[in-house]
């Protein structure tokens, strides 16, 4: 059989004084602060701070590697911490030249850290400048290296058939 409650509002305090049913009174009130003594309990709400939202901070960006030839790939790479006291998700996106290249969801848990990784294949030779959350950084896309030109005129160029090779019938010895 339960007991009778009794239960008044302190003035000015913010707080309930309970006789009666502490007990169960303990189980429904975790968010709050209750003091007993006896069967008189005193609750206090709202003492114990929420949990602070998800918050992100990017770091260490790396571009591996920086100089490539028209074509070829390079992998850009950041980690994204949750300083926050929550589980969240934060979209990384990668902007090359300030405009986006990509974009990632990156679901995080509360004091932890993941890394993001995009890769980039760019054909014009050029500098570009990476910005990825508060980071930035840049990678280069250089003119692919020719092969040079004899100078020995006696051999002509090395893929233009000689005089003679261009006289001798097909079939020929």
């Amino acid at each position: 059989m339960l007991k009778r409650m009794i239960s008044h509002f302190v003035p000015g305090t913010d707080t309930w004084r309970i006789i009666g049913l502490c007990t169960l009174l303990l189980l429904i009130t975790a968010s709050s602060l209750v003091g007993c003594t006896g069967s008189t309990c005193t609750v206090t709400p709202g003492l114990i701070e929420p949990p602070a939202p998800a918050a992100f901070k990017t770091a260490g960006l790396k571009i591996n590697p920086a100089e490539i030839e028209p074509g070829e790939e390079l992998s850009i790479t950041a980690t994204v911490a949750n300083t926050g006291d929550a589980r969240g998700s934060y979209m990384a996106e990668l902007k090359i030249n300030g405009n986006t290249q990509e974009t990632t969801q990156v679901i995080v848990d509360a004091g932890e850290t993941k890394a993001v990784t995009f890769a980039v294949v760019k054909d014009t030779p050029g500098i570009y400048e990476v910005a990825l959350g508060e980071l930035n950084g840049q990678f280069e896309v250089i003119k692919p290296a020719t092969p040079p030109r004899s100078s020995n005129p006696k051999n002509g160029d090395a893929d233009t058939p000689s005089v003679r090779e261009r006289s001798k019938p097909r079939g020929c010895c």
